[in-house]
This record gives C-alpha cells, structure tokens and sequence, in this order.
C-alpha cells in the first residue's frame, strides 16, 4: 500500500473517524478542528491537530504546515450565516489561495447531494435541477470554484443524507407528525460507506471528477423511519398527508464503476443497518 501524508480540514462526525481509519492504515494524518477541547482526542488517536477556523478567513495554527501534504480532504459544512452563498465563496477563493501556494497534489471535497433540486427526478451527476436551498447554492459554487481554480487533481464526493453512530434514522422523527405521506424514496449512506467512498479515492489519487455517493436502494420514508423507530422501542412517525412531497433518487453508480468501492450498506431499510 502506498503510504500518503494527508490532512483533512474538519474533524467532525465524519473527518475524525476518517483520520483514525487513515492512521490504523499508516497514512500520516493532520487534522484541524475549532474545538480546543478536540485536540488530545486528536493527538491520542495518533492524528497532528491543528486548531483552525474558516470564517471566512483561515486563521489558526501553523497554516502553511498543515497545507505541506500530499492530499487534503475538505470536510466542512455549510456556514450559519444570511448570506452563506457569498461566505461560501470566500472561503473557497481562500483555500484555494493556500492551497495553490502548497505542494497539494490532490483535494477531495466532501459535498451534498442537497445541489439537486427536488423535481421527482432520479439525479445523476449531470442531473439538470439547479439546487434550491442556500447550502446547495453555495456548494454549487464552492465546487465549480475548487475545480476550475486549483491546481490540484479535485474530486467531488456528493454525499446524500449520513446516517450511523449517534444518527440513527430512527430519532430523526420518532413520534413526530411530518409532511407527506412517506412514499417518495429516501437517499442515505452510512458512515461506513461514506469514509469508505473517500479513502478510495485517497487511494486513487489520479481520478477526478464529482461522485455521488449513496446507498444503492431507495426504499419510502415511510419504510425507513417506522421500521428505524420500532427497532429502537420508539413511537414511529406519523404521516399526515394523502400525497407524497417532491423527492429525487440519487443515482450513484459513476462513483461504484470509477473506484471499484463496495459499498457495505447498500439497503437504508435494512435491519443490519440500525444495529
């Protein structure tokens, strides 16, 4: 196995269990979070932490050490802010200012699959529907900025909704009465795939492009969540509505041809997935 210096800039829910999964792989692995707290976990783990914020300016720790890496992964989400498209921007002509400057030879970007408009359409890479929300406007332009700006190989993971340790889709509405009536189809990956998705790339660091990255089936909400809360002893959702809500199938076959990945949770519905 080739051996790769990496640095993942957000060690969140899914960055600090990507580290760790790199460094039990002998990868040399950096790490940034803005949690000062968060640096022994770090360091314990065997990841160099670095504390860092984008806001929209990097500002921190030793910020050209941390860009000193082959490979960045870029793993940070949307601000919470009015006028997120326009900070989202900002920070994109930051990183890419650092990092053309670096000897990176290879991003990633972890994206959404919230920059596909909810048309009742199945939405592969090329999907036409403009995202809706201000987050998928503002990764729109945080991508087509990355890939047309850096030097760098990019790869865009558009992740569909996280599901895993401490997301168990069967707290998201236990006993709650939600919109429609459960029938459209969900798009989900677990955790496990999505670290998955991304250390293929890692190891593969010549392939370019943007990926979607979901789990193969679709089954309804309805399926998801009731049969989610029942397996945790929870009241299950009710759906109030005769109708279903605008959806759309993300279809991510580009990234299971491209990279050779298997992915482990290929069924949201599935019990072996609440475990």
């Amino acid at each position: 196995m080739t051996h790769h210096r990496i640095s993942i800039l957000g060690c969140g829910w899914l960055g600090f269990p990507l580290a760790q999964q790199l460094v039990a792989n002998n990868h040399f692995v950096r790490g940034s979070t803005t949690t000062k707290e968060k640096i022994p976990l770090l360091e314990e783990s065997g990841i160099e932490p670095y504390f860092l914020t984008l806001d929209p300016r990097l500002s921190g720790d030793d910020i050209t050490s941390f860009f000193d890496v082959d490979t960045v992964v870029l793993n940070i989400p949307p601000p919470r802010v009015d006028n997120r498209v326009a900070v989202m921007q900002q920070q994109a002509n930051e990183l890419i200012s650092y990092l053309n400057a670096s000897p990176v030879k290879r991003v990633i970007m972890v994206s959404s699959t919230g920059v596909y408009g909810f048309k009742n359409q199945d939405a592969d890479e090329n999907d036409a529907h403009p995202a809706e929300t201000e987050n998928g406007k503002g990764l729109v332009a945080m991508e087509r900025m990355l890939m047309q700006g850096l030097n760098a190989i990019v790869a865009i993971v558009r992740m569909a909704g996280l599901i895993g340790p401490d997301r168990h889709p069967g707290r998201f509405m236990a006993g709650k009465e939600v919109e429609g009536n459960g029938e459209e189809p969900v798009n989900l990956i677990h955790q496990d795939d999505a670290i998955g998705v991304v250390g293929a790339l890692i190891r593969q660091p010549e392939i370019s492009g943007v990926f979607n990255a979901c789990a193969r089936e679709h089954p309804t909400r309805r399926e998801v969540y009731v049969n989610a809360a029942e397996s945790l002893g929870y009241e299950p959702p009710v759906f109030r509505d005769s109708s279903p809500r605008p959806w759309k199938r993300i279809i991510s076959k580009k990234i299971r041809e491209t990279t050779g990945y298997s992915f482990a949770y290929d069924d949201p519905a599935s019990p072996d997935l609440f475990r």
